[in-house]
This record gives structure tokens, sequence and C-alpha cells, in this order.
């Protein structure tokens, strides 16, 4: 190449850098989380990063990291629970998080209407159709469209991404391609952030290919010994039976249910509220 190309080259690159540089920290604004400075926040399905200002962290699988990069972030209080019976009362929450945990979801319109139950307002992010097709993550159900404010999941079927290996590997390797995704992520990731109720619509029903397992057994074990801990009483006075809303009553190590009489452990202080712990 003539050195008068090179030249050229070199000013269209660090004219394209600059741009892409400044939209990534325009996008970086817009597609992250933006709770109240006071008030409880609820973070769901945050696996190892939970966002500072979370009060509470739902999460369902402890031991399994399949569908996270690393393993449990312990450091917040943790409520084990599952997104589409969230076990805490009616408006609970001023601002509930679910960053990239909708997409795992079966029923996404449920998990949708569990946020907008105990929450105010809240902050939702899902990869778009273009990441799915992409990137491809096998325990993704779903290809999720943003319209008109609301996120439509349709069914993934046999949609596959050939290339995700060499994407995801790439994307870990290069900072120009971190860059340039940066810029354009209102092509790869849907975000919302919304206030009284979240709109969802799904289009059929799907399931993933691969998920996680839930093994109760092992997760009440492992909490024993993990050093985590639950809610503080604020939000301790606010947890509720995941079946029926009940009110929970303390009984040695385990909450009862006022209302239904089911029975639910608490290993290492951290409240295993899933129908499927229910005695």
């Amino acid at each position: 190449m003539p050195a008068s190309d090179q030249a050229r080259t070199l000013f269209r690159l660090i004219r394209e850098s600059t741009g892409a540089l400044l939209a990534m920290r325009r996008n970086t604004v817009k597609h992250r989380p933006a709770p109240p400075a006071s008030g409880l926040v609820l973070d769901v399905g945050a696996g190892q990063e939970a966002h500072p200002r979370a009060d509470v962290v739902v999460d369902k699988y402890v031991v399994d990291d399949f569908e996270r990069g690393a393993g449990l972030d312990l450091t917040k209080a943790l409520v084990v629970a599952d997104g589409h019976a969230l076990p805490f009362a009616d408006g609970a929450f001023r601002y509930a998080i679910a960053a990239h945990v909708v997409e795992h979801a079966t029923d996404p319109v449920r998990f949708a209407a569990e946020l907008s139950r105990v929450a105010d307002a809240g902050f939702v992010q899902v990869p778009s159709r273009e990441s799915e097709l992409t990137f491809g993550w096998r325990f993704h159900p779903w290809l999720v469209d943003l319209e008109d404010g609301t996120l439509v999941f349709h069914p993934r079927g046999d949609a596959e991404a050939p290339l995700g290996p060499f994407f995801h590997r790439v994307f870990t390797e290069s900072t120009m391609l971190g860059v340039w995704f940066g810029a354009n992520r209102d092509t790869w990731h849907h975000t919302l952030h919304w206030t009284g109720s979240l709109s969802v619509a799904v289009a059929g029903e799907s399931r993933a290919p691969e998920t996680a397992t839930l093994d109760v057994e092992h997760t009440v074990a492992v909490l024993a010994d993990a050093g985590a801990h639950g809610p503080g009483d604020a939000a301790r006075a606010l947890l509720r039976c995941p079946v029926d809303a009940g009110v929970l009553e303390e009984s040695a190590d385990r909450l009862v249910c006022a209302s239904c009489s089911r029975s639910y452990p608490v290993a290492g202080g951290v409240p295993v509220l899933l129908a499927e712990a229910a005695a």
C-alpha cells in the first residue's frame, strides 16, 4: 500500500475510533441501571456481579454455574428463589434490576409480571435477536425483539449461531471489537428503563436446549458453609411464601408460611424460598 494510502487509512481509523469511543461512552450510560439513591433495590439473577446498589440479590442456581460466567457473588444479601415466583410482598422494592436474566425465563410474561409486582420501577436488559444469532447461548430459549417499548419473545426453534464460539473468543481478545460493539450497543442489547410495569409479549412456547440443574439438597448444604448471608430486618419482613404469598414466620432454621403451613429452609442465614424446597 502506497504511503499516501496508508496515511489516509490511518486518518480514517483515528477518526472512526474517536467517534466509536464517544458513542460507546454515551451507550454505557444508556445501557446501565439507574437505581434511586434511597429505597430498597432488588437484583434478580445478578450471578457473579451484583449491582453495587443492590440491597437483596435473588438467584435460583447457587451451585450450578452453567448459565453464568463464574461463581455466584455472595457479598450481597441473598435469597434463593425463582424469578417466576418472587417471594416478596407487593411493592417491596423501589427498583428492580434484571440484567441478562429474562431471556432465560420459561415464561417471560410471568417473570415480567413478578418484577412489576414487587418493584415500582426497574431496569431490564436482554440480548437482541441479532446478538443471539451472532454469539449464541444454548441456555437461552428465545429470540427477542423490541417493538414500541415491548419486549417480544419468539421461540428460538432450531436457530443457531454457527460462528458463536469464534465471536465469543474474539470479543475477549480484541479491544477494537469491544469498542465497535459498545458503539453499536443498541443493535446487540435491548434495554428498558421501566416505571409502573414492564411490557412483555410472547409469541409461542420455547425451551432451551441446555439449562442449569437445580439440586435443593446440595444448595442448602453449600450455603451452610459458604459465608453467604440473607437480608437484614427491613427486607426480611417483606419475604413471602412463593406459593401463596403468605406471611413467613421464623421457626428454628426454617421459615413457615402462616397461610399454607409450607416451610422453607434457611441455610447459613440465606432463605431458600423455592416451591421445590418446601416441606
